[in-house]
Formats: C-alpha cells, sequence, structure tokens
C-alpha cells in the first residue's frame, strides 16, 4: 500500500522537476544533518557549547570544543554509527586529537566512525595494552589513515585553542599498579581540562585502587572546584567516595545505555554525588548532553 502510494506521488512530482528539486533537497538535508539546520529545529547543540557528551548506548565518547567546526574528542563509544552521527550534529570536521582512555571496546570500538569525513591529528592512548585485539584494531585504524599514535603520561600538559588540559593519570608504567583482571579500568586516562572559566574532570574508568592512587598524587591538590564530572565508569558503584568528596563537582555526567545489563548508574553513586550538591545528568535518561556557560551562568542542554 504505502509502495503504491509513494509510486503514484512520484509520478506526478516528475511533472514538476522543480518540486523534484525540492524534494530532494529535504531529503539530503535530512540525512545530512547539518549542525546549524539542527540548531535551528531542535535547539541542540546550544550556542557557545563547550564539552558534549554523545549518547552512544553503553559507552563513552565526549567532545571538548576547539574552534570553530574542531573538537577533542574523548573516547569513541561502542559503535561508529552513533559518534559519527554525534560529531555531525556538533559540525565537527577536523580533530586535532583523539584521546582513548583506555582500549575496553566500549570506548575504541566506534573509531572509525570518529575518523570518517574528519582531518584527524593524532590519537593518544595509555600505555597499558589490554585487550590485544582492540589495541591491535585501533593501531590498524589509525595505520590506514596514517594517523600518530602517542602514549599520554601524568604531568603532561597540551593546548588547542581554547582548550588547555593536563593529563593526570596513569603514572608512568614503571609506577603504575600491578596489572589485575580489570587492569584497562585503572589504567585509564583522566584528564582535567580548562576551558572558558570551566574546569572538567574526566575519569574514564577508573575504578577504586587508581582512584586512591590519584588521591595520593601529586595531582591531588588539582582535583577540587571542578565544575564538570565525567562520572567513571559509567557511574558504576565501585567509586572511592573520598574521590567524590574532593571532587565535589557542580555538575556530574554519566554515559550508560539504557537498560544496560551491568546496572549503570549504581544508586548509591548518583546519590553520593547528589549529597554533594552535584546536579547529576545521564545519558541513557537525558540523551546527549551540551555544557556551557560558566560561574552561575553554568548550563547543560538536553539533545
Amino acid at each position: 500500500m504505502a509502495v503504491a502510494a509513494l509510486a503514484l506521488v512520484g509520478r506526478r512530482l516528475v511533472k514538476y522537476p522543480w518540486l523534484c528539486g525540492v524534494c530532494g533537497f529535504v531529503l539530503l538535508l535530512i540525512v545530512v544533518a547539518p549542525a546549524p539546520l539542527t540548531r535551528v529545529i531542535t535547539g541542540w547543540p546550544p550556542p557557545g557549547w563547550r564539552f558534549a557528551m554523545c549518547d552512544v548506548g553503553q559507552g563513552d565518547a565526549t567532545v571538548l570544543a576547539a574552534g570553530k567546526g574542531t573538537g577533542v574528542v574523548v573516547d569513541a563509544g561502542p559503535d561508529p554509527k552513533p559518534v559519527d552521527q554525534c560529531l555531525r550534529t556538533l559540525g565537527i570536521t577536523r580533530i586535532p586529537l583523539v584521546v582513548l582512555t583506555h582500549f575496553h571496546a566500549d570506548h575504541v570500538a566506534g573509531l572509525p566512525g570518529v575518523l570518517r569525513g574528519r582531518s584527524v591529528g593524532a590519537i593518544e592512548t595509555t600505555s597499558f595494552e589490554e585487550p590485544a585485539d582492540q589495541v591491535e584494531f585501533v593501531r590498524r585504524a589509525a595505520a590506514e589513515r596514517h594517523i600518530p599514535i602517542t602514549r599520554a603520561v601524568a604531568g603532561e600538559e597540551r593546548r588547542t585553542g581554547p582548550l588547555a588540559w593536563q593529563v593526570l593519570w596513569p603514572p608512568p608504567p614503571s609506577q603504575h599498579l600491578a596489572p589485575d583482571p580489570d587492569g584497562p579500568n585503572d589504567a585509564s586516562i583522566a584528564l582535567l581540562v580548562r576551558t572558558a572559566g570551566l574546569r572538567l574532570l574526566l575519569l574514564g574508568d577508573l575504578e577504586p585502587p587508581a582512584q586512591q592512587e590519584l588521591l595520593r598524587s601529586p595531582a591531588a591538590a588539582l582535583l577540587g572546584n571542578v565544575d564538570v564530572l565525567k562520572v567513571a565508569h559509567h557511574g558504576s558503584a565501585y567509586q572511592d567516595p573520598d574521590l567524590i568528596r574532593r571532587v565535589a563537582p557542580r555538575l556530574a555526567l554519566i554515559s550508560c545505555g539504557e537498560h544496560n545489563v551491568y546496572g549503570h548508574p549504581a544508586p548509591s553513586t548518583v546519590g553520593a554525588l547528589r549529597a554533594m550538591g552535584a546536579v547529576v545528568l545521564r545519558t541513557d535518561e537525558d540523551g546527549a548532553l551540551a555544557v556551557g556557560g560558566s560561574g552561575e551562568g553554568l548550563r547543560v542542554i538536553r539533545g
């Protein structure tokens, strides 16, 4: 029935070439969804956004605005399609750096979607190269595009456009925790980012052993007065309460998949964050999130 109706409409449209052109143009806009059109229709992303958390299901993919059409991408999610769509909606065509906090698939498997049709300067990874199949996947994707890979280490400081950031974790391999079954999580890259008056802390999937080590490291002095926290490990129950108290973020963002089998985010983690005065938002309920403003004007818009 629907096919027959479409065929009938199609035959009538052929008589009006200009109308065919208009319909084709509208269809192209719907498929491509350029950022200016998306903003006009939906109001997202908001003008002047500084940080965005993509809705990629059970995984992580976030973007730090670094100038017109430019963003630093931290993690790529589990699937190329949603992260590609998110970056297109944000209008990101140039990526000076992709940071892959660790090699679990829910953080790296979407990498081809990040690289698709975009200029990428480099990929930075943790030095803890497990699981091996995902490490090889990332290396192969980078080699196909001739993108260099570097390794992050605590103390590294970088800047691009309005962004400045410091690597807080992991420490050099010689100082790292002994490997354990959750080694990749505790080897996650953690970043402290400054942009347009905002301080953001991105904790990858760090769990209590590494969180406690971070609190004992020289970086601990930098952990207060955080505006935005990317909550570690999708808001799992495995959080160090002392770290939450030390960071005391104004805004806590959690990336997790709807009805995920892990129970993320844990009610205890959400409760602890709210008890510290944080506004907690999560992609499984709120969709993609974009942060802008600063000070009393700090705001977050749902996608």
